[in-house]
């Protein structure tokens, strides 16, 4: 027989608020059990248990997709309501990765959490777009490795990026862009005094190559231009920090491509390839490459072209979290770009480039003769 106090009530009641339910219900199994039974049992404390978890699902559902898609820790899902939950579910898929990137208290100060947390959807997504300053005056042009290193928080450990600007395309990059030191202030925002070396490392580039798109707008020349210069100043890592650069250029500008995610395909006995981007909602695979010089590798574009019809992976974590392909999609950054690529037209396979268009960009997408 289950029998629960009014003292287990009550635990459960509050572990729903607090989103702690699912460490409550694994930690006394018989509860999923009476959950289940429920309805064949009576009494009085059966009929409010059932009550108190029928009306605490929403809410534990709600911060459930909190915590794996953003990365909310649990500090901050008890001052999350359902409602405010299902206004974050409207920024752009950009948006939310790059939400997820922040340091917790960072995304309090952001969410604007006083218990409960406000969650101004508007000024949440203008914060994460606008990571450069626009129309501020007194910043200090940042011209040399010192210059960076003077910009970044006090604190953190540079040795394992230290080499990597003085390599010299990330310079480039930051002086082609005229970034300055006030367009780093929000890096704070994504660190900690607790990272490593490497940490380091990769928290800068990731935010150096969203803040050049956010920087120069959508001006695809004026990316191609810089692009071309960091490229030029050493090919491997220029190349390397175009390439997602560009990607983030195209969520934050291109029309309909906001919402671009991580997507892989199975590889049988190997490691399962990254794409570019994927929209689930469409099924439509997004292929984003900034290059002129060449056509994709062809044996690349047929591979992906053989997933029509079958299931890509969402989540790596968890095989279950899949979406089928419809179509394969190349976008290039020119035209000369993409008739390089014409080739792939016979096989069903859908090439774009972008062109300016009214202080914007769009996409043009290439048709057969």
């Amino acid at each position: 027989m289950l029998v629960f106090s009014e003292g287990i009530l009550t635990v459960i009641k509050g572990a729903a608020k607090a989103g702690k339910l699912s460490e409550i219900l694994a930690k006394f199994p018989k509860v999923i059990e009476l959950g289940q039974k429920a309805k064949t049992l009576g009494g009085d404390k059966v009929e409010r248990l059932r009550i108190a978890l029928k009306t605490s699902q929403p809410l534990l559902v709600a911060r459930q997709w909190a915590a794996n898609v953003l990365r909310i820790p649990a500090e901050i899902l008890q001052d999350l309501s359902v409602e405010a939950i299902e206004r974050l579910k409207q920024l752009p898929r950009w948006a939310r990765d790059r939400f997820s990137e922040l340091n917790h208290g960072a995304m309090r100060r952001v969410l604007g959490c006083a218990s409960p947390c406000k969650v101004d959807i508007q000024q949440i997504q203008s914060y994460l777009r606008n990571l450069a300053v626009k129309g501020a005056t007194g910043g200090k042009r940042l011209l040399s490795v010192d210059d960076i290193l003077n910009a970044l928080p006090q604190g953190v450990n540079t040795t394992a990026l230290l080499p990597k600007l003085r390599k010299g395309p990330m310079l480039e990059a930051i002086k082609q862009a005229q970034l300055t030191d006030l367009d780093f202030r929000k890096l704070a925002d994504f660190m900690d005094s607790r990272m490593t070396a490497r940490n380091v490392k990769e928290t800068f580039t990731a935010y150096l190559n969203a803040v050049v798109p956010s920087k120069i707008g959508p001006d695809i020349n004026r990316f191609n231009e810089i692009a071309e210069a960091i490229v030029k100043i050493e090919d491997r890592q220029g190349s390397a920090l175009k390439r997602p650069m560009f990607e983030n250029f195209v969520r934050l500008y291109v029309p309909n491509l906001e919402n671009l995610q991580k997507a892989w395909i199975p590889v049988s006995g190997g490691k399962p390839k990254r794409l570019d981007g994927f929209i689930k909602s469409t099924g439509e695979i997004w292929e984003i490459k900034h290059q002129f010089d060449k056509a994709v590798p062809e044996e690349q574009a047929l591979f992906y072209n053989s997933y029509i019809g079958k299931d890509v992976l969402l989540d790596l974590k968890d095989s279950t979290q899949v979406a089928k392909v419809t179509s394969l999609n190349y976008l290039f950054p020119a035209k000369e770009a993409a008739l390089k690529n014409k080739k792939f037209l016979p096989y069903g396979i859908n090439i774009f480039y972008t062109e300016p268009a009214n202080n914007g960009i769009n996409i043009v997408k290439m048709l057969l003769d």
